[in-house]
């Protein structure tokens, strides 16, 4: 076999941290060491961010992109890149470049925003754009991945792509991620192992944020020591949060912590040392989190829809994100007893690993381009 060109556009290590990074992160540092043969081109403006995550390698170039308008870069910049290094792969998240050079590998990670169930909880203009671009994108990928079942079979049903011709490389979560760097603490408030309840999400409607503050209340678990604490980026307003934030002011604010801005040090240090972390958003397309919870062997609850469903948890660790009164019911059994699921865990951390999903995706363009 010869040795193929491979790019990746990696724009996504420019911005803020989010599953696409994650994802890119852990599928080039396992697949980059296994296909020695082949030489990869990773493409950002800022390259020294993925220097730093990527390291140095015979069989890697980097290049910097000069734009940073989304549609200058997809229209322009990266088909010069692909044609000047005769590239035989690009690899793309979602989107790809209007005009076609080479063969296209894409990424769609869900298309959620295309589900009547969903639609409610994504700006109009947000659904236009990105479903002529992503559906667009999809049926002209050479390799079309996703990264759960769940998602496949609504990218396959929606998008009308027979399901044999779109791969799951899920994502996951490194072997190393529960090891903690010492000299982060948290601060006295918030440290305690018995009094935090944990849920790390970005804040969207989608993501369920309310449902989990009216039980944390109506379970009483403020008076008995609990802290709430949210961490996440503030992405989309939600109206029905907000009113309900401002008119319980004076109840939540020293029970609900909010945190924003946050180091992946700081993050593992609260997953650490949570009593409890709760998932409850109603629609995924995958659901790190939940992985990296059970890195730390945590009780956790988990909404059983849409992505999450694939993780086939114990059914005491799922609810209904839509029924209150059952994620009240589950939190008040798993607070009340001290049930192990290590094994259940290391069963489905098991099947979640970055090293497969990389040797997946190497068969599977050795095997397109034989």
């Amino acid at each position: 076999m010869r040795k193929l060109k491979i790019l990746v556009d990696m724009h996504v290590f420019d911005g803020k941290h989010q599953g696409t990074r994650t994802y890119l992160k852990g599928l080039y540092a396992e697949l980059i060491p296994i296909a020695k043969n082949h030489h990869f081109f990773l493409v950002a403006n800022n390259i020294e961010n993925i220097k730093n995550e990527f390291g140095e390698h015979q069989n890697v170039t980097y290049i910097p992109l000069k734009y940073h308008n989304k549609f200058y870069r997809l229209l322009i910049e990266l088909t010069l890149i692909i044609k000047k290094h005769e590239i035989d792969y690009s690899h793309f998240q979602y989107i790809t470049p209007l005009f076609k050079k080479g063969k296209y590998i894409v990424t769609t990670h869900d298309i959620l925003f295309e589900q009547n169930e969903f639609k409610k909880f994504f700006p109009l203009k947000y659904r236009i754009i990105n479903g002529l671009f992503f559906k667009y994108s999809a049926k002209r990928a050479d390799i079309l991945l996703t990264v759960s079942e769940y998602s496949k079979q609504k990218i396959s049903k929606l998008y009308n792509i027979k399901p044999k011709h779109i791969y799951v490389t899920p994502n996951a979560v490194e072997d190393t991620f529960n090891l903690l760097d010492t000299s982060t603490k948290l601060n006295s408030l918030e440290k305690s192992n018995e009094k935090i309840v944990l849920y790390v999400s970005r804040i969207e409607p989608r993501k369920n944020h309310l449902i989990l503050i009216k039980a944390f209340i109506e379970l009483k678990l403020h008076e008995q020591g609990y802290k709430l604490v949210f961490i996440g980026s503030n992405d989309l307003p939600d109206t029905e949060l907000i009113k309900y934030l401002e008119s319980n002011k004076k109840l939540l604010k020293n029970y609900v912590i909010w945190k924003q801005n946050v180091s992946f040090k700081v993050v593992k240090q609260y997953y650490a040392n949570c009593a409890l972390f709760v998932f409850p958003s109603l629609a995924e397309g995958f659901g790190i989190p939940i992985l990296e919870a059970m890195m730390f062997n945590k009780k956790m609850i988990v909404s059983n829809s849409t992505a999450m469903k694939d993780f086939n948890l114990p059914k005491e660790l799922t609810f209904n994100p839509y029924d209150k009164e059952d994620l009240k019911m589950k939190i008040r059994n798993i607070l009340s007893r001290n049930d192990d699921y290590q094994k259940e865990y290391d069963m489905i951390l098991s099947k979640y690993r970055w090293e497969n999903s990389a040797e997946l995706l190497f068969k599977i363009i050795n095997s397109h381009h034989v």
